[in-house]
């Protein structure tokens, strides 16, 4: 009996300490979320889909936090962010898919019916596009001076703050306005 009443404290303080600070997106959970609040039309709708499966709120819940957190708290990255799909819509009027991947994005011009990918070096720190076969360097991210190297079209590599300044600056030298989702 003693020993049961040592071991469940050191259960849960073994538990409490493993997961400290290891808050990550709860993005199963998220996603479940997203999906009952669109499933219908109706939002009286979604709140009794809501009602009858919330057993697997409590489900999504767990997962998260035991083992999906967990894991991008130690790899640093999302397992269930993976293949997720955004629709946006170009300053020109275009509208592109955005669907993310385990190395980065394939971006989709549905307008124009061409693609292209953004893919992310780790071993580099570096981004690159991938069209039509070629691959081209983007930007490194300089993670001990906070700043990004880009390698612009023209040939040129300048660097700039990683922040909002240094991003307004990169989109005056670049000539880009930002997509809008929609």
């Amino acid at each position: 009996m003693k020993k049961k009443l040592f071991l469940i404290p050191c259960l849960v303080l073994g538990i409490c300490m493993g997961t400290t600070s290891c808050m990550g997106s709860f993005g199963l959970l998220n996603k479940f979320a997203s999906w009952n609040k669109g499933a219908t039309g109706n939002k009286f709708v979604n709140g009794f889909i809501g009602i009858l499966l919330s057993p697997a709120y409590g489900f999504c819940f767990l997962a998260d936090w035991f083992v999906f957190n967990t894991i991008e708290f130690w790899t640093g990255s999302q397992l269930i962010a993976a293949n997720t799909t955004q629709r946006m819509v170009g300053s020109n009027g275009d509208v592109y898919l955005v669907k993310s991947d385990r190395n980065g994005y394939t971006i989709t011009n549905e307008t124009r019916n061409d693609s292209m990918q953004l893919a992310f070096d780790e071993q580099t720190n570096e981004w690159s596009s991938i069209y039509n076969g070629e691959t081209r360097k983007l930007f490194r991210i300089n993670e001990k001076s906070n700043t990004l190297t880009v390698y612009t079209p023209q040939g040129e590599i300048v660097e700039v703050s990683n922040n909002e300044e240094g991003m307004k600056e990169l989109q005056a030298l670049l000539n880009v306005v930002p997509m809008k989702v929609e």
